[in-house]
């Protein structure tokens, strides 16, 4: 059951689920999601082949790989980054979420910067109960414009769902708790 503007508050007052930062007079709260922000950092990927390099995506270290392939980028407020057409860029979001074994979550782009044709994330929305950590993005500009992004602006949309009864266990996968 997705959850409605009352009931994340309330879950959030209680809480059962926590977003940090989070100040609930900021306007995050919308009828049934709660945005989220961009983090100060996004990790930028080369646009050319890498010679050489053929990825087994089931058996390559995905953090190891961004390590290697991609440059880190300050994109604090004040500093800018200009996300130019065909750029594909992984940021995450400013805030930290922390789900009980009894919430899900889904991360939505929102439709303000879908309709200049920027995808904030390629296919993994879910976010599992148990999940600690900030969200990661896949963006991608397929727009003809170019996008300006700066840490702290209104990014996605998180909705929130109540599972039909608590999960057995939480999430442990590879990325609970990585920093990058």
């Amino acid at each position: 059951m997705l959850l409605s503007e009352r009931e994340i508050r309330q879950v959030i007052d209680d809480r059962e689920l926590v977003i940090d930062p989070f100040d609930p007079n900021a306007g995050m709260i919308q009828p049934a999601s709660i945005d989220l922000r961009l983090d100060n950092l996004i990790q930028l990927q080369r646009s050319e082949p890498i010679p050489g390099i053929i990825v087994d995506a089931n058996l390559v270290d995905v953090t190891d790989h961004l390590d290697r392939y991609t440059n880190q980028v300050d994109i604090s407020p004040g500093k800018p980054f200009d996300f130019l057409p065909g750029m594909f860029v992984i940021g995450k979001t400013l805030e930290r979420v922390e789900f009980p074994t009894s919430l899900a979550g889904r991360v939505e782009g929102r439709s303000r910067l879908a309709r200049l044709g920027v995808g904030v994330h390629i296919t993994a929305p879910k976010i599992d109960p148990g999940f600690r950590n900030q969200i990661t993005l896949e963006m991608f500009n397929i727009g003809p414009t170019t996008i300006r992004l700066e840490g702290g602006m209104v990014i996605c949309t998180l909705l929130v769902e109540r599972l039909g009864s608590p999960a057995t266990w939480g999430y442990n996968g590879s990325f609970q708790g990585r920093t990058s």
